[in-house]
């Protein structure tokens, strides 16, 4: 109890918070105390990550403090490159390449086994989301059904800010949301959040404000340089983005629930008309 009550906070995102810990090392607790099972996912996808190459932290200990499931990690001394980018906005087209680069590489790493697949996981966030009326619901998981499984890692949440800028490169972090799977869907994720995605909580007014004007730049600069990495099929993705937007709703961000509705209309009505 004397080492909980001794613990400073360093970061924070939606799922998860960082706090200082020994020498070199940093723990991080998720918010809730339902998520043994994601922090157990998260070290296995880490290490997958690792094995193929990829820059990530180490994984030191699967821990539990106050209560909460959380991981101690090797800490990286660095600054995401969203912060980076609400700081010096022009890096926002060096940062789109970037970020295509590290994606598709990570994409290029075949997944751990006990991954869960990236389709169950879709699956399950769009049964689960109380925001979808059943026809759109019904529509999702139609369409989530004819797609492949793959076996490439998938971040799940890949964006700049879960990217860190440190002396030896670029490092990958929050593996929550890690699966399985079509490369493509992971690609339709990060498509989907530099599209409407809404900066972390405590994120600086720049940074907000450079998702909204910046986001296309970005986005036009990541997608040209995942193609030139890895091959890209934008049919593939644009079906991917349909199961992808519904599963999204599941995360409550009210900010986001009326143009992920509207997207998943216009697709809808789209696919019954042709």
């Amino acid at each position: 109890m004397a080492r909980e009550q001794q613990l400073t906070k360093v970061a924070e995102g939606r799922e998860a918070e960082m706090f200082a810990w020994d020498e070199g090392t940093i723990l991080r607790l998720m918010r809730s105390a339902d998520g043994q099972k994601a922090n157990e996912l998260q070290a296995v996808a880490l290490e997958s990550a690792r094995a193929s190459g990829v820059r990530v932290p180490a994984v030191i200990e699967v821990a539990t403090m106050m209560g909460r499931p959380g991981l101690i990690m090797e800490r990286i001394e660095g600054t995401d490159y969203l912060t980076l980018m609400g700081k010096q906005p022009w890096l926002v087209f060096s940062v789109g390449s970037l970020s295509g680069r590290v994606h598709a590489e990570l994409n290029e790493a075949a997944a751990a086994d006990n991954l869960p697949p990236m389709r169950e996981w879709s699956r399950h966030r769009i049964e689960a989301s109380g925001a979808l009326g059943q026809d759109l619901r019904s529509f999702a998981l139609g369409v989530l059904e004819a797609l492949p499984d793959g076996d490439r890692l998938c971040h799940g949440d890949f964006h700049p800010g879960n990217m860190l800028r440190s002396a030896e490169g670029p490092v990958v972090i929050d593996w929550t949301a890690a699966a399985r799977g079509d490369p493509d869907a992971d690609v339709a994720r990060t498509n989907l959040l530099l599209r409407i995605g809404e900066p972390p909580p405590g994120s600086p007014v720049i940074v907000r404000l450079l998702a909204r004007i910046g986001g296309r730049i970005l986005l036009g600069r990541y997608l040209a340089a995942y193609r030139r990495v890895r091959p890209l099929d934008m049919k593939a993705l644009s079906r991917w983005a349909i199961p992808i937007a519904a599963a999204r709703l599941a995360v409550g961000i009210e900010s986001e629930t009326t143009p992920l509705l509207s997207y998943l209309e216009r697709a809808r009505a789209a696919r019954l008309s042709s």
